[in-house]
């Protein structure tokens, strides 16, 4: 199902006002955003990552790795911030530091601990008065500002830029963020759907009505975004076209309830020639025509009824098919 939102998305993509789909982190929070592809999409469509990845699972966008981020364990905020942190009480608040141990009794403590002057040492626990760096041993540790304690090498972390929490980088849950293209397949696929959605419209303005692709109708329950309506003022007749790749239960109910708040007769198209088997009692009780459009858009009245969701190759796999014959 491909929702109005969805399609004006790929269309870009496909008429080359968008080259791809990029990631945004947002450098403050973190935060992990599409906003090429999100400004596009309709209210009730899932977030653009989702969309993006759906659609590249189905073979219409291919991805290039961009970058990784991290999701917080604790709170499931985007964009974690490496860091390094305490062994002991897991603080970030570590600092590198060369420590000073005073060989004859034992006690260690930073370099401007000992200071007392220029080129004068003391030490601060049995207050000895140091003639030489020979009765010293040096070494840089990382210093806890917060605990006290010292080690060798800090820990990995990550921290969460929402919550603060730290976390060990395995423990947190790792997103490969990718930019999104369309695939030679794709183009096709969307071509298709346009090519369904234009004859609707063409085919609606030979028989008098005023006809809108990708447009908005208003019902009690706000604007609701569709693929064609059309209307004819004179006849007081209006008409809800949906287009589909194969239609199934939920995008027969959406059309059937979208059409009946505007008091106007649905048209569903599918655009792989096929439908599930209960979009046919759906469309009974609504009123509902199906038609079926070809690649190039031509619209007929012959269409099959499949059992499942996937009992056939979708109109994707049936173009890469056809293009790799010889």
């Amino acid at each position: 199902m491909v929702s109005p939102g969805t399609l004006t998305a790929l269309t870009a993509l496909a008429d080359g006002s968008q080259a791809e789909y990029e990631p945004t982190i947002d450098t403050e929070t973190g935060g992990v955003s599409y906003p090429d592809a999100e400004m596009r999409l309709d209210a009730g469509d899932p977030n653009a990552f989702e969309l993006l990845e759906s659609l590249a699972k189905r073979g219409v966008l291919g991805k290039t790795f961009e970058e990784k981020v991290y999701l917080c364990p604790g709170c499931g905020a985007e964009g974690m911030a490496y860091t390094t942190a305490c062994p002991s009480c897991g603080s970030a608040h570590t600092v590198e530091t060369e420590l000073f141990e005073h060989l004859s009794c034992g006690h260690i403590a930073a370099r401007e601990a000992f200071e007392a002057g220029p080129d004068e040492y003391v030490c601060p626990d049995c207050e000895a008065h140091l003639d030489s760096l020979d009765e010293i041993e040096s070494g840089h540790r990382h210093v806890c500002q917060d605990c006290g304690s010292y080690a060798e090498q800090p820990e990995h972390g990550l921290r969460c830029r929402d919550c603060g929490d730290i976390y060990t980088p395995g423990d947190a849950t790792e997103r490969v963020l990718c930019r999104y293209a369309l695939t030679d397949e794709g183009i096709r696929w969307v071509e298709a759907q346009i090519a369904a959605r234009e004859s609707m419209v063409e085919t609606l303005e030979e028989r008098g009505f005023d006809a809108r692709a990708n447009t908005t109708v208003t019902t009690d329950r706000g604007d609701q975004p569709v693929h064609v309506y059309g209307e004819d003022e004179l006849l007081d007749s209006r008409v809800v076209a949906a287009i589909h790749e194969r239609p199934g239960r939920e995008a027969a109910s959406q059309l059937r309830d979208v059409a009946a708040a505007v008091d106007a007769r649905p048209y569903l198209v599918t655009t792989l020639g096929s439908v599930e088997k209960d979009v046919v009692s759906i469309a009974e009780g609504a009123d509902m025509r199906i038609l079926s459009a070809d690649t190039e858009g031509s619209l007929s009245n012959d269409y099959q009824i499949t059992e499942g969701k996937r009992t056939s190759p979708s109109l994707v796999q049936r173009i890469a098919s056809a293009v790799r014959q010889p």
